[in-house]
């Protein structure tokens, strides 16, 4: 995905987008890449230039939700992006891995099993 993210921070730290970004529309709120306060800086801020594209769709996917493919793909999409922006090899994958492991509580299921 080519172009800026444009948003403004809100008090509680997240940020609001104030122009469509892609798929992702203007006003959709979200928290950027989740890298815990400890490891930012190994793998830098949620906000930084390496992570806020990747984020915000990654988040937008999140928030749309759907089945466990739908979410395999938005990892796997948010990795991709993360080497687009310059993140290192090493962080891109732990990066992944840690959302595939810590995400599932966090996606929007759309379905039931058995339908």
């Amino acid at each position: 995905m080519t172009g800026n993210v444009q948003a403004e921070f809100l008090r509680d730290g997240r940020i609001r987008l104030i122009r469509d970004f892609g798929e992702v529309p203007c006003d959709f709120v979200c928290d950027g890449a989740s890298v815990p306060r400890f490891c930012w800086r190994v793998f830098g801020h949620p906000y930084d230039r390496r992570h806020i594209r990747g984020g915000v769709r990654h988040d937008w996917w999140y928030a749309v939700g759907g089945d466990e493919k739908c979410r395999k793909a938005a990892d796997q999409q948010y990795r991709e992006d993360l080497k687009e922006d310059g993140q290192g090899f090493i962080c891109r994958w732990l990066e992944y891995f840690a959302v595939r492991l810590g995400g599932r509580s966090h996606y929007k299921y759309t379905h039931t099993k058995g339908k």
